[in-house]
C-alpha cells in the first residue's frame, strides 16, 4: 500500500512539475523580456489581436530584405520550428508556401501546425505582407517594412499583425505567447543567419 501511495504521489508531483513548468513558459513567451523587440505593443479588441514590433538588425537592409523574401527557405533557418516550407506556387512578386511549424508553448495537440501562407513582395518599397490561408487556429494578416538605420549599417523592421481567432485555443494568454514567441522564432532565425555569413565572411578574409 506504502508503495502505491508513493507512486501516486510522484505521478501528481510530476503532474504538476509539468503543467508549473508550461505556465511558466507561456508566461515568458507572452510577457517576458526579449533582446529581440525593441519595442512592442499586443492588444485584443472582441476576437482579434492586434500586434505590433519594432526589431532591429546589425546587417543592411539589402541583405535583411533577401532572407525574408525567400521564405521557402524558412525550414532550412529555423529547422526545429519550422518542419516544411514548400512552394505552392510562385509569381514575380508572390508566393503561396505550405508550412508545418512547430511551436512548444502550445498545449499538447496543438504543437505542430499545418499552415499555408500567401506572400507578397514590394522590393521597390522593402515591404511585404502574409496571409494565412484556410488556417485552423486563426485568420493571421501581417505587414513587414525593413527601413535602414541612420548610419545605413543596420535595420529596422517594423511588422504589425491582425489575428483574428476561430476558437481553437481559448487561452488568451496562449494565443498571445504564440503570436510573440512564432515572431521572436523568425528574427531570431535571421539573426543567426547574419551571424553565420558575418562569421563566414571573416574567415575568407583570415584565410586570404
Amino acid at each position: 500500500m506504502k508503495a502505491i501511495l508513493g507512486i501516486i504521489v510522484a505521478v501528481v508531483i510530476a503532474i504538476a512539475a509539468y503543467f508549473g513548468w508550461s505556465t511558466y513558459q507561456i508566461r515568458q513567451a507572452a510577457n517576458g523580456p526579449a533582446k529581440e523587440i525593441v519595442s512592442e505593443s499586443m492588444s485584443k479588441s472582441g476576437d482579434t489581436w492586434h500586434v505590433s514590433f519594432v526589431s532591429k538588425f546589425d546587417a543592411p537592409v539589402d541583405k535583411i530584405w533577401e532572407i525574408y523574401s525567400h521564405p521557402e527557405r524558412s525550414h532550412d533557418l529555423a529547422p526545429d520550428n519550422v518542419l516544411k516550407s514548400e512552394v505552392v506556387s510562385k509569381t514575380a512578386d508572390s508566393e503561396v508556401i505550405d508550412l508545418i511549424g512547430r511551436l512548444d508553448i502550445l498545449p499538447p495537440g496543438f504543437k505542430v501546425q499545418n499552415i499555408r501562407t500567401e506572400y507578397h513582395f514590394y522590393p521597390a518599397e522593402h515591404r511585404m505582407t502574409t496571409k494565412t490561408v484556410d488556417f485552423k487556429l486563426a485568420d493571421i494578416e501581417s505587414e513587414y517594412k525593413f527601413e535602414p538605420t541612420p548610419d545605413g549599417k543596420g535595420t529596422i523592421l517594423r511588422f504589425t499583425q491582425t489575428s483574428k481567432d476561430k476558437g481553437g485555443i481559448p487561452v488568451e494568454s496562449v494565443q498571445k505567447g504564440a503570436l510573440r514567441e512564432t515572431y521572436l522564432t523568425q528574427v531570431r532565425a535571421v539573426n543567426r543567419a547574419i551571424g553565420g555569413t558575418a562569421q563566414q565572411a571573416e574567415q575568407k578574409n583570415e584565410a586570404s
